[in-house]
């Protein structure tokens, strides 16, 4: 199964540079990610979300 930074090097390189809780909770939540914004914007909820 592809991931969704698998044909995109921008992603890639982002995705890569989270900590691991934070990959793997994107990763679990099966959200659409199409464009580096969409994944900062996602990346950053989840980091919000673990300060609560």
């Amino acid at each position: 199964m592809k991931s969704f930074y698998d044909s995109n090097p921008d992603l890639r390189e982002y995705f890569e540079s989270l900590p691991i809780k934070i990959k793997n909770r994107i990763l679990e939540s099966n959200v659409e990610i199409t464009t580096l914004g969409e994944l900062k914007k996602v990346a950053e909820h989840f980091k919000l979300m673990d300060k609560i």
